[in-house]
């Protein structure tokens, strides 16, 4: 990038950012969502949306609306120092420097909620001028281009200079992630009545897209670093519907590792959007975190067609890949056609109290215990008993319903319960909800513990689906699948633990962190079991029972009817291309 062959700089942004972020308690960053964004992945940023020293930068007005500390804001400053340097423009004349400091108040601007971020954004701003022409601006300098609103729903924001005279050429930053529960009622509520992005589950970084790219101008372009989640969850279709209305898909960036911010287990996408742009072909890039050398690098980069988007999850795929996803659905019964039901195993709310060593349990009936199994339990094939029982406060009537126990009737379970009921009290499902201090925090609908099911981590690195014969309940790490009557488990968790059903996952499941994939509902539900021959069948079931991988694998390729060629793709990554 041009910008690197300006000398090394201090960076205030980073610095007092850092130290800001420092300074809050746990629950405050996850009431704000913020993280500390590297300068590298800045740059890498700003350089996909074409923010670059060769460009007429002097004439495009950027604006943050997550500004905080002023990180985008100084590396945007530093860019545009770049470009006078391309011009030949030397700021060390007393006119250039005066010509440069109207340029940056002309074209960057902020907003943050917070207060506190407009002083330590100037500053920032001011710091980075100072380092690069040996000269500290004024004390009024920039002052006026930090704006203290909340960017969604402050209605000030539509009367900032550079959004009220439609001058915008580039919005970018990193908005807060902040999940549903995190957010207050009355404010979520606000937001549900006016973001299509705002619904279902959503995260608060959804809607400042939304809000960005509805206060842009046509030709904008609207770059952000976001969780990727939103690009294939369920609760985000409103947002991805909303995106391609009003705007065209430049480049989505992929990352693979959760590393990326020191401050957070969040797998980033770096997305660019140009508003009322037109519908060309997205680049993507399938990108590696290099923080040792600065830089970000692309390790793969392919097109797909705009078309090929829809309010469905985009799943980015090669355009082989994609081709081959459509062949093996078509036609075949769905996992969710065989299935009573998919569901995660029910959170107790405290495992550290409802969950304890079989062979040390507390003086507890034996009718409300139940042998319990984790995510990290389960392997293809084969369950390793983790020796954990579960207290399940419940009784189930003939068809299976639960009742809450009467702790009178159970003194054991109450005395122990008792010794907890603070703690117990203090949980979510009991404060909001409205449930007993003693409940569970998902009521399971049946004794899960005593079904037939299929079992699997919520997150894995690969396909690791193993019967359960009725003797287990699945704690919240563990997806379970409750066949319907006549489903052949053991034929059913072969075609499950094969490489086409890992191609299918890894085809539209996000990654969570270096290279695991979530198994929730939305993603195993459509998963192909085409019935089989009798002879195939067999043959099948009998390596499965042997837990002969790759013999199952070969046979499930051929119950496919997959041509050596698509063998090779389903061995393959299906996001990635063989060309760079």
């Amino acid at each position: 990038m041009n910008h690197l062959t300006e000398p090394d700089l201090p960076s205030p942004g980073q610095i007092v950012g850092r130290e800001y972020l420092r300074s809050q308690t746990l629950e405050q960053r996850r009431v704000s969502g913020r993280v500390y964004t590297p300068p590298h992945l800045v740059d890498f940023l700003l350089e996909q949306a074409g923010y670059e020293p060769s460009r007429t930068l002097e004439d495009w007005p950027l604006l943050d609306p997550a500004c905080g500390a002023g990180v985008f804001l100084e590396r945007a400053v530093v860019l545009l120092h770049s470009r006078f340097r391309v011009r030949g423009r030397n700021t060390a004349n007393a006119e250039t420097y005066s010509h440069f400091l109207s340029v940056i108040e002309r074209n960057l601007w902020g907003i943050d909620a917070d207060a506190r971020c407009r002083t330590l954004a100037c500053e920032a701003v001011r710091a980075t001028v100072e380092a690069l022409t040996g000269r500290r601006p004024p004390e009024p300098f920039f002052r006026d281009n930090v704006l203290t609103a909340d960017f969604l729903l402050d209605p000030s924001v539509e009367r900032f200079a550079p959004v009220r005279g439609k001058r915008l050429a580039f919005l970018v930053g990193n908005p807060p992630y902040v999940a549903v529960t995190r957010i207050e009622r009355t404010y979520r509520e606000r937001l549900r009545s006016r973001f299509e992005a705002a619904q279902g589950r959503l995260d608060l970084y959804t809607v400042f897209m939304e809000r960005a790219l509805a206060i842009s101008p046509p030709a904008a372009r609207i770059a952000f670093v976001t969780p990727d989640k939103f690009l294939t969850s369920y609760s985000a279709r409103g947002l991805r519907s909303y995106i391609l209305r009003t705007s065209a898909v430049r480049t989505i960036a992929l990352f693979k590792s959760d590393k990326v911010f020191r401050e957070a287990a969040i797998v980033p996408s770096v997305t660019v959007l140009e508003r009322d742009g037109a519908k060309t072909p997205v680049r993507v890039l399938m990108c590696r975190d290099r923080p040792e050398s600065g830089r970000v690098t692309a390790t793969e980069a392919r097109t797909i067609q705009h078309s090929s988007l829809d309010d469905a999850p985009w799943n980015l795929l090669s355009s082989e890949a994609a081709s081959l996803v459509k062949r093996l659905r078509s036609g075949h019964r769905t996992l969710e056609d065989v299935a009573l039901r998919i569901s995660a195993g029910p959170a107790t709310g405290r495992d550290r109290i409802f969950v304890f060593p079989r062979d040390d349990h507390p003086e507890i009936e034996p009718e409300l215990l139940r042998p319990a199994v984790r995510g990290r339990d389960i392997s293809a094939y084969y369950i390793t008993d983790p020796q954990l029982t579960v207290l399940i406060p419940y009784l189930f009537g003939p068809l299976g319903a639960p009742d809450l126990i009467p702790l009178k009737r159970f003194p054991g379970a109450a005395r122990y319960l008792d010794r907890h009921r603070s703690e117990l009290s203090g949980r979510h499902c009991v404060r909001v909800w409205g449930k007993s201090w003693y409940d569970l925090h998902d009521s399971p609908s049946i004794d899960l513990a005593s079904q037939p099911k299929i079992l699997v981590p919520d997150v894995a690195i690969s396909n690791r689906f193993a019967i359960d014969r009725g003797a287990y309940f699945p704690l919240h790490s563990t997806y379970y699948i409750l066949p319907k009557p006549g489903i052949d488990l053991d034929y059913l968790v072969a075609v499950l633990n094969s490489s086409v059903a890992a191609f299918l996952i890894k085809a539209q499941a996000p990654v969570v962190k270096d290279g695991f994939n979530r198994y929730r509902q939305q993603f195993t539900m459509s998963l192909p079991v085409p019935s089989a021959p009798a002879d195939l069948r067999r043959s099948i079931v009998r390596s499965a029972r042997h837990e002969d991988g790759a013999t199952v694998n070969s046979l499930v390729k051929e119950l496919f009817g997959l041509s050596r060629k698509d063998g090779v793709i389903v061995d393959g990554n299906p996001r990635l291309d063989s060309r760079t």
